[in-house]
C-alpha cells in the first residue's frame, strides 16, 4: 500500500520548486532514517552539552564548598590557638605563682638528696629568701645524712634558691622560668599579630 504525500507550496524565495515526482517508499524510509539519525545525534549533542554544564556547575559548587571549609578550618584553628594562649597566659599569671613554692621545695629536696647519695663531704650552703627560710629548713631537717647551712639572701625572691657546694653553685630560679613562659606567650601573640595583620 502506498501512501499519498501532500505536497505543500513553498514560499521561500531562494528555493526553486522541485519537480513533482512522487517519493518512493524506499526514499521515504531513507529520509525518515536520516531525520531520525540527525535528531538522535542532536539529542545526544544537547545531552552532552547539558552534562558538561551541570558538571561545571557541580565543580564550581565543590570548589566554593572546599574554600568555605578551608576558610572555616583556618578560622577555627586561629580561634583555638588564641584561646589556648589566653588560657596559658591566665594559668601562668594565676596558677603558677601558687605552684612555684611547692615546685621549689621539691626541686631543692631532689638536688639535696642526690648530693647525699653521692656521699658529698664538702661545705654545703643553701641560700634563699628570708620569707621561705622556715619552710626550707624543714626540708633540710627531713633529709638524713645532710650537713647543710641555710643562709638568707635578701636579693632572692620566694622562687629562687642557690645551692653552694664549696666553690661551685647551682641556682634554682623559678622566677626566670615564669618570665620565660610569659615572654614566650607574648612573643607568640606578637608573631600572630604581625602575621595576620
Amino acid at each position: 500500500m502506498t501512501m499519498a504525500f501532500l505536497k505543500l507550496e513553498s514560499f521561500d524565495s531562494d528555493r526553486v520548486l522541485e519537480e513533482t515526482t512522487p517519493i518512493t517508499p524506499h526514499d521515504a524510509e531513507t529520509l525518515r532514517a536520516r531525520a531520525f539519525e540527525e535528531g538522535y545525534g542532536a539529542g545526544w549533542t544537547d545531552a552532552l552539552d547539558q552534562m558538561r554544564n551541570e558538571d561545571a556547575l557541580r565543580r564550581g559548587a565543590a570548589q566554593e564548598a572546599l574554600q568555605a571549609v578551608a576558610f572555616g578550618y583556618a578560622e577555627a584553628r586561629a580561634e583555638l590557638e588564641s584561646s589556648f594562649m589566653d588560657l596559658a597566659a591566665t594559668m601562668i599569671a594565676t596558677v603558677l605563682p601558687d605552684l612555684t613554692s611547692e615546685a621549689l621545695r621539691r626541686l631543692l629536696e631532689r638536688e639535696l638528696r642526690e648530693l647525699v647519695q653521692r656521699q658529698f663531704t664538702g661545705r654545703l650552703d643553701v641560700l634563699c629568701a628570708p620569707s621561705v627560710k622556715d619552710s626550707l629548713s624543714q626540708i633540710l631537717a627531713e633529709i638524713p645524712g645532710l650537713d647543710a647551712t641555710l643562709l638568707e639572701e635578701e636579693s632572692f625572691s620566694d622562687a629562687q634558691v642557690m645551692i653552694r657546694v664549696d666553690q661551685s653553685t647551682r641556682l634554682i630560679d623559678l622566677d626566670s622560668v615564669t618570665a620565660a613562659l610569659k615572654s614566650g606567650i607574648a612573643t607568640s601573640d606578637d608573631q600572630k599579630d604581625s602575621s595576620h595583620g
